[in-house]
């Protein structure tokens, strides 16, 4: 079945749920063993970097591909039969900022194609339910989406001064099954994929051979656990709205009787309650949804982690930290990086500087720091970053020094590379060599970054994703860059690499987001992709535009060669 046969059944579903709120859908579980439509899922699941993980039955990547024919048919005819069994989870556990560990449940690789499956499925129909302000693991949405609806609710027009900061205690290893079952019914009247469902969740937990139950809980890790967690939390932004949302006809009248207003963005299991209410006011909101979360779902607020809070005393919501200050007589809103969020990138500055890191050249090691600095400037582009980008580029620059110092122990090298690396980050970009010792590019200085505007597309801007046509084909005649020219330079594909089927789509997407240019020095000529993570990430965000001298030098090669 072609990806387009695909989207136009999805589309199917997306119009069934939007035109009914109530209908109930049967036989989606005939999807998940209709070859066209479970190929496709095993196509996307192996194109991932996380599908190198193994599961526990230790079925790799290069096995499954290996014997991909025997596996799918195999996983097909179970599927059929109905004799299909999820496998437990593999429980790995990955530190966190803080110093802690969160437990991750890595499903096998089969049971990951299923999921998928799955969520091809559902996910068009939940699409049609969930609220405008939830942002989570929703396909066409980002960090940024929320934050452009917070941003204007600070300002002085709207008021909104007091912000519940809303958290949850483990979230995803709380959820409630028998809850969960029963909300999916309301949209799933098919048996067989909801057993199926009910299965995934009771399969289990594998942690270094010791084998646990799951009575409540979605496993972090899982490819469903995310679209399952915003079906749950769905019934919390229904209740904020029925609660909150005064129709328009009442507005003013509310107003004169001095009723607060409120409004409500979340992300995943992160939410933030913005008011115009008095602080009594607010206090009994929060009363009020730590018994509806507790009542109808189960679920426990973290009295020491959910704070009342001003906004001229700023709050913390995804990594960012908005505050409203007046720094010259007016009142402005401002959106800069959390402190924990500099303490981290500073943290991942330090490890590449470690004296166990000295056997690397200079070249590759500057190129390592620009990586890490660079990746955190593009997510933050958005906000007023300068003055932590000059303290961080600072804090590099030191670190680096002390690394070649351990590195050459006083050699002349190390007065030389830093000389020239000065002079590089003072000035301007370029690539120098002095006594065999080739000098890359140091990190721009703050100067020359320039701080981007994020266009927020409002409420009406987000469509459903499954009902808009993205079936435009990926072809140079439907090209729209600025140059055809740098479109048949990109255009090449290595033939020895395993490339990834959408790969050419994914290359456009990276070249159009970098605005057909390198994002180092804005050449427009000889383009490529880079993998930022090597070839284990083939993910779009992993991607970046460089020119081919650049590129080089991002692997550590001599400048044009």
């Amino acid at each position: 079945m072609p990806r387009s046969k695909i989207a136009q059944k999805q589309r199917t579903l997306a119009v069934k749920a939007t035109d009914d709120p109530a209908y109930r859908f049967d036989r989606l579980y005939d999807l998940l063993h209709w070859e066209p439509w479970i190929h496709h899922a095993a196509s996307a699941v192996l194109s991932r970097p996380g599908s190198q993980t193994d599961g526990v039955d230790g079925t790799t990547r290069d096995y499954f591909k290996d014997h991909y024919d025997t596996q799918m048919v195999m996983l097909i005819e179970q599927l059929k039969r109905g004799t299909y069994q999820p496998l437990p989870v593999r429980r790995v556990h990955i530190p966190k900022a803080n110093g802690k560990k969160r437990p991750l449940g890595i499903p096998a690789l089969r049971d990951r194609i299923v999921q998928e499956g799955i969520r091809m499925a559902l996910d068009p129909i939940y699409e049609s339910d969930f609220q405008p302000y939830s942002f989570g693991f929703r396909k066409g949405r980002c960090t940024m989406d929320a934050m452009a609806v917070l941003m204007p609710l600070a300002n002085t027009s709207m008021k909104h001064y007091y912000v519940i900061e809303g958290d949850l205690k483990s979230y995803f290893d709380t959820v409630n099954h028998r809850i969960l079952l029963t909300l999916l019914k309301k949209r799933i009247a098919d048996r067989k994929l909801l057993n199926l469902i009910h299965r995934f969740l009771k399969a289990g937990v594998m942690d270094d051979r010791l084998f646990a139950t799951t009575r409540e809980g979605v496993p972090q890790g899982g490819i469903i656990s995310p679209l399952l967690a915003n079906v749950y939390l769905n019934e919390f932004d229904k209740w904020a709205v029925q609660k909150w949302q005064v129709p328009q006809s009442e507005r003013r009248k509310a107003r004169s009787s001095g009723q607060g207003s409120y409004a409500m963005v979340r992300y995943a299991d992160d939410f933030v309650v913005v008011s115009n209410d008095g602080i009594e006011g607010v206090r009994q909101t929060k009363a009020a949804i730590k018994a509806f979360l507790e009542g109808e779902l189960k679920l426990t607020l973290s009295e020491e982690k959910t704070l009342i809070t001003h906004v001229n005393k700023g709050y913390d919501f995804l990594g960012f930290t908005v505050r409203r200050v007046n720094p010259e007589g007016r009142w402005v809103v401002h959106l800069r990086p959390t402190r924990k969020s500099v303490q981290h990138v500073n943290a991942k500055i330090k490890r590449l500087t470690g004296r166990n890191q000295t056997l690397y050249d200079e070249g590759t090691k500057m190129m390592q720091l620009n990586q890490v600095v660079r990746g955190w400037c593009a997510y933050y582009k958005h906000t007023s970053l300068h003055t932590d980008l000059e303290a961080i580029s600072r804090y590099a620059w030191h670190r680096y020094h002390a690394w070649l110092l351990a590195k050459y122990k006083g050699s002349r090298k190390v007065q030389l590379i830093t000389e020239k690396s000065r002079t590089i980050l003072r000035r301007q970009r370029w690539v120098a060599r002095t006594e065999g010792i080739e000098i890359h590019q140091w990190l721009p200085s703050p100067k020359e970054l320039k701080r981007s505007r994020y266009y927020a597309k409002g409420r009406a801007g987000f469509t459903h994703p499954y009902l808009v046509d993205d079936s435009e084909p990926h072809t140079p005649e439907a090209f729209k860059g600025p140059d055809p020219a740098i479109y048949r330079t990109a255009r090449g594909l290595d033939e020895h690499r395993n490339f990834p089927e959408d790969w050419h789509t994914r290359r456009l997407k990276v070249l159009k987001r970098d605005g057909f240019a390198c994002i180092v020095c804005k050449d427009q000529n000889d383009l490529q992709v880079h993998h930022k993570k090597g070839l284990k990430s083939w993910a779009v965000k992993d991607l970046e535009t460089l020119c081919r001298t650049h590129h080089h030098m991002a692997h550590g090669f001599r400048a044009g060669s």
